[in-house]
């Protein structure tokens, strides 16, 4: 199924319209801090989280299908590395893609990083494709994703620069006995 407007169009009208843009640090999702505990996460009430395996070495999560996003519920994941909060994931309707983008331009500026127009084209016309826009300092992304037989589904995430960092620090320690 296809969106019912092309991407490509929603994001040249979202970089033409972001001159005199400031972009601001990123540190969490709203009250949600980069560094706090799953406790504090759990207790902020923000949805009903349960517990659950990401699949990846040294990471933990917690998600919930009871997120309040853009007006709708929607699913929402924390994951956690050394018992720190460094990443959300937000699964917002892709209905809401073109506000959904905009407003991310307005708060943080400029992406500091993007897909080609060729890689956003794909994600209107074939499966299995994907495509995103990361803002500040790429802590914030938001992809578009084609599935096998080309339904669109966008997630949103906010990203500590610590994540990538400790998760590749994890693997290379699990591999070390195997090299």
């Amino acid at each position: 199924m296809k969106s019912s407007k092309n991407f490509k169009t929603i994001f040249a009208i979202i970089l033409l319209s972001m001159i005199g843009i400031q972009s601001f640090a990123v540190e969490g999702y709203k009250d949600l801090k980069f560094g706090i505990s799953k406790e504090k996460v759990i207790a902020s009430k923000i949805c009903s989280f349960n517990t659950f395996n990401p699949g990846q070495i040294g990471v933990k999560g917690i998600a919930c299908t009871d997120f309040k996003f853009g007006g709708k519920t929607t699913n929402a994941a924390a994951f956690f590395i050394n018992d720190k909060f460094l990443r959300f994931v937000i699964e917002p309707s892709i209905d809401i893609i073109e506000g959904l983008s905009k407003g991310l331009v307005k708060k943080y500026g400029a992406p500091s990083s993007m897909s080609t127009d060729n890689e956003f084209n794909a994600v209107d016309n074939h499966p299995n494709k994907e495509a995103f826009l990361a803002f500040d300092n790429n802590t914030v992304y938001l992809k578009i994703m084609s599935d096998k037989v080309n339904i669109q589904t966008t997630i949103l995430i906010y990203t500590s620069p610590l994540y990538d960092i400790l998760l590749s620090k994890n693997q290379e320690n699990s591999l070390k006995d195997d090299l």
